[in-house]
């Protein structure tokens, strides 16, 4: 009885949808299951693959970062070369919060990591960007295999990553086949002409939806798919990717709720570093846009947003890393020392 209510409900929700868009019946499937399915697997593949590359590399990692962080240029580089191992500046950034909590790292040491990190998260929109989702179900296929054959670890949790990036190609592909039946229906269009192009309101929506899945990969690469059909622009692209660049920060701000001062500190300068990049970002939209465009000659959309992701963080870094030493104050004026270190 309840199988067939389930039932019922699905066929009357397809009918609707069917109803409101004009749809064939196979279309509105595509729509449906491509898109709500495509995004729940996608969010899925991003945390598979970060926490299982973050797993096989979980001692590596450790001792990079306690040997390799010694000043902000080389904490810089090795930021950038852990979080590309791992996929997850949202691991990273927390690892480092939990170093300095630790005091196993100072602040200046924090920040250069955290520069580094937004850098090579990046990595992962640029591989979206790509055209390789027809390797989604191969990547699967060879990450179970190498997953079961071995009773060790590092190839166990190689595999499980490998899966989740194949996962992650899967979902965008699901979702590149259900977005363009949004293009059928003129309300879908006009609200995304009004809403997703409004720099501010995508800038909140990117913010609010990235600190609630904790993905920003997983709302690039929906950005990304909305840019190539033409349902937003590159500016609203961008102001998406400026709010996802937010958002993350939330994941940081949690780890230290119940840590140290420094550890406070830590996830403030993360914090404020990625606000401060994106306030400056937004107000000087129109001429990052044309530096975009100017440094993605000939290239699809999607590239090009994917090229906005690495440009903006490359960018933040160059300006705050000659004046660290001063942000650094910053941070420890507006987090000061307190009795006992709470």
């Amino acid at each position: 009885m309840k199988f067939k209510k389930e039932a019922g409900f699905r066929a009357y929700v397809i009918i609707l949808i069917r109803r409101k868009f004009n749809m064939h019946v196979d279309s509105v499937k595509d729509l449906v299951f491509g898109v709500i399915g495509g995004s729940a697997l996608l969010m899925y593949g991003v945390e598979l693959m970060g926490s299982s590359f973050e797993k096989a590399a979980g001692g590596f990692i450790k001792k990079t970062l306690s040997i390799f962080a010694g000043n902000l240029l080389s904490a810089f580089f090795t930021g950038i070369f852990i979080t590309a191992l791992v996929q997850s500046s949202t691991a990273v950034t927390v690892l480092t919060v939990g170093f300095v909590n630790a005091g196993l790292m100072n602040l200046n040491q924090a920040v250069g990591i955290i520069y580094g990190a937004n850098i090579g998260t990046t990595i992962t929109a640029q591989l979206m960007a790509l055209d390789i989702t027809e390797v989604s179900l191969p990547l699967i296929g060879i990450g179970y295999i190498i997953m079961i054959a071995s009773n060790k670890s590092l190839f166990k949790n190689t595999g499980r990553g490998l899966m989740g990036l194949g996962m992650l190609l899967l979902g965008l592909k699901l979702i590149n086949s259900g977005v363009p039946f949004l293009k059928s229906d003129p309300y879908i269009i006009n609200f995304f002409r009004v809403y997703g192009n409004n720099t501010i309101i995508s800038l909140i929506i990117g913010t609010l939806l990235t600190a609630a899945v904790q993905s920003s990969s997983a709302v690039m690469g929906v950005t990304m798919i909305l840019a190539r059909y033409d349902l937003i622009s590159l500016g609203g692209a961008i102001s998406l990717m400026i709010g996802s660049n937010i958002g993350t920060c939330a994941a940081a701000q949690l780890a230290a709720v119940t840590g140290n001062t420094a550890s406070k500190r830590a996830a403030w300068a993360h914090t404020l570093y990625n606000i401060i990049g994106g306030m400056v970002a937004i107000i000087a939209i129109k001429p990052f846009i044309v530096l975009v465009q100017l440094l993605s000659p000939g290239m699809p959309i999607e590239r090009q947003v994917a090229n906005s992701h690495t440009l903006f963080n490359v960018l933040s870094a160059i300006v705050f890393l000659p004046v660290t030493k001063y942000y650094v104050r910053l941070i420890e004026n507006i987090v000061p020392d307190r009795k006992n270190n709470r």
